[in-house]
């Protein structure tokens, strides 16, 4: 094989290699935005039997995510968030761009009492049940299984209580 061939026969193993990793990342992204949507209905479902006006109130929003090396313009993450303001209090599910593997995280902001910490949701592909994921500085984050109960119990830490 001459130098000629041999260039295009590279240039051909790379366009398949380039067409594979971008129908990869298609899918990748469309089971990305379904598992979010599926979460946010399970939320508002959990939520359904305790809304009330002016209490706790659920609302879903479309929303574009971005980060440091990809810009709002061009991202092709396009989703929704969802909002919950109990007792006056706003908590906010914000997904983040898609992680290695397809993983899916969402930022969960209005827990955080620590100045350095976060809460997030997270979920690896394949699996399908979502943990919740609290860091604190440096140390390991603590995870729990994130159920209906579970978020009760965190949105029960929002309510203000009585002073006897």
């Amino acid at each position: 094989m001459d130098d000629v061939q041999q260039l295009g026969e590279m240039l051909r193993h790379y366009a398949e290699s380039e067409a594979h990793k971008k129908q990869l990342f298609e899918s990748q992204s469309a089971e990305w935005a379904k598992r979010i949507g599926e979460l946010f209905d399970q939320i508002q479902q959990w939520l359904e039997p305790v809304q009330s006006p002016h209490l706790l109130e659920v609302s879903r929003e479309a929303y574009v995510v971005s980060g440091p090396s990809l810009a709002v313009e061009t991202s092709p993450f396009k989703t929704e968030k969802l909002s919950i303001v109990i007792a006056g209090k706003p908590v906010e599910f914000v997904p983040d761009v898609m992680g290695v593997g397809g993983q899916i995280s969402v930022a969960v902001m209005g827990f955080t009492a620590a100045r350095v910490g976060s809460v997030s949701l997270v979920c690896m592909p394949p699996a399908t049940n979502w943990q919740w994921r609290k860091t604190n500085g440096l140390k390991d984050p603590d995870t729990f299984a994130f159920d209906a109960n579970f978020l009760a119990q965190q949105l029960q830490s929002l309510i203000p209580r009585e002073r006897s």
